[in-house]
């Protein structure tokens, strides 16, 4: 009994069903008399032809805005740092006090070179006036023994005389000598201060950092207290050519090249850019598999902002259409299809991503197909439209 319900269920039966349809049992019949009804014509419609374009897929790529040119501002003393007057982003202009440096040592030691230096001057001038005295004396001697010595030869005065003048001759000439080496060696040690007292002021100097151009304050790498020492940063100062450097995954080098054009989107200021590429290091970073790239933005913007672009990835041909093609109802969204005949065919379609005002079809329709792409409130499923 079970194996007849079978042998009916699945072989009469369909048989059955197959026959009543050829024989159009299953139809919408019109009564005699009575014309099918025409379909409703519609115009206004603008129709296109879908194509499949060539289209990228984006890749986002996200950085800092930094500085063209930067540099690492530091100190040539060893000190503790008393003030700092300027913070990150600062823009800055050159020959600016950044920072002080503690230099109490140093400007102890000029005072002592200077106290040095005002106990020379006042024993150059004491030497001075002795060398004026001394070289008088020597004048008025030396007179004095060519005089003694013209009436010796006259035999007015004893040998004795001339003796006495020539002593006192050769003693001024020795107490000018004395004088004059004592001088010298005066203007020596003024010489050796002042040259110190020039280090000592070019060391002072150097406890105060300026800004070595005009620019921007990317980095403040240290606080006041700490201590300073030659050679170590305290500043990166950039000027104001701003870059957007990113680092890219080293799979996309081939996709971005220098000269090519970037639309960046800087966060902070809620706005696009453009840009162009400038620099391109054609070498990975093996510790991040990535290479970086340096873009050139309106200077305008500051610096250490993030920011972020799209670069195209890998081509591929998809079929686009216009957004105002879809038409979307109740979370379905559909196109309107034109067969060859006119009419048209509400056929639900499942999107993709968007590209500059069309939108990806990714299922649904096919390349070739007519669809309505303005005007799709006037459209309607089984009409005709109007030539």
């Amino acid at each position: 009994m079970k194996n007849v319900a079978k042998f009916i269920a699945f072989f009469i039966l369909p048989i059955a069903v197959f026959i009543l349809w050829i024989g159009g049992f299953f139809s919408n019949r019109i009564p005699a008399g009575y014309a099918k009804e025409a379909p409703k014509v519609v115009s206004g419609l603008k129709i296109e032809t879908v194509n499949k374009q060539k289209v990228y897929e984006k890749y986002k790529i996200d950085g800092y805005t930094t500085s063209k040119n930067t540099a690492q501002v530091s100190t040539k003393l060893m000190g503790k740092i008393l003030k700092i007057n300027v913070k990150e982003g600062d823009y800055v202009k050159k020959g600016q006090l950044l920072a002080t440096v503690d230099t109490s040592e140093i400007k102890a030691q000029k005072q002592e070179l200077l106290a040095a230096l005002k106990e020379i001057s006042a024993g150059r001038k004491e030497a001075l006036a002795g060398e004026k005295a001394a070289q008088a004396q020597y004048d008025f001697m030396k007179i004095t023994y060519k005089r003694i010595k013209n009436l010796y030869q006259e035999n007015a005065v004893p040998k004795q005389k001339v003796d006495e003048i020539e002593m006192k001759l050769k003693g001024a000439e020795a107490q000018l000598d004395q004088v004059k080496a004592k001088l010298k060696q005066l203007e020596a040690k003024e010489k050796q201060l002042q040259a110190k007292l020039k280090q000592i002021q070019i060391m002072e100097n150097y406890g105060y950092i300026k800004a070595p151009f005009d620019g921007y304050v990317i980095k403040k790498l240290i606080d006041v207290g700490s201590m300073a020492a030659p050679g170590m940063p305290i500043f990166i100062i950039g000027n104001k050519d701003i870059q957007f450097q990113s680092f890219v995954d080293a799979k996309y080098i081939n996709n971005i090249k220098v000269g090519d054009n970037l639309t960046i989107y800087i966060d902070a200021y809620n706005k696009t850019y453009k840009g162009k590429v400038v620099e391109k290091n054609e070498n990975a970073d093996p510790m991040n598999n990535s290479f970086s790239i340096k873009v050139d933005i309106p200077d305008e913007i500051g610096v250490g902002f993030y920011g972020k672009s799209y670069i195209n990835a890998k081509e591929e041909e998809k079929i686009l259409i216009p957004e105002t093609a879809v038409s979307r109802l109740n979370n379905t969204t559909a196109v309107f299809v034109v067969d060859d005949n006119g009419i048209i065919h509400l056929t639900p379609v499942e999107l993709g991503e968007k590209y500059n005002g069309k939108i990806e079809v990714k299922s649904g329709i096919e390349d070739g197909q007519k669809i309505v792409v303005e005007g799709i409130n006037k459209a309607c499923d089984g009409c005709r439209v109007s030539l």
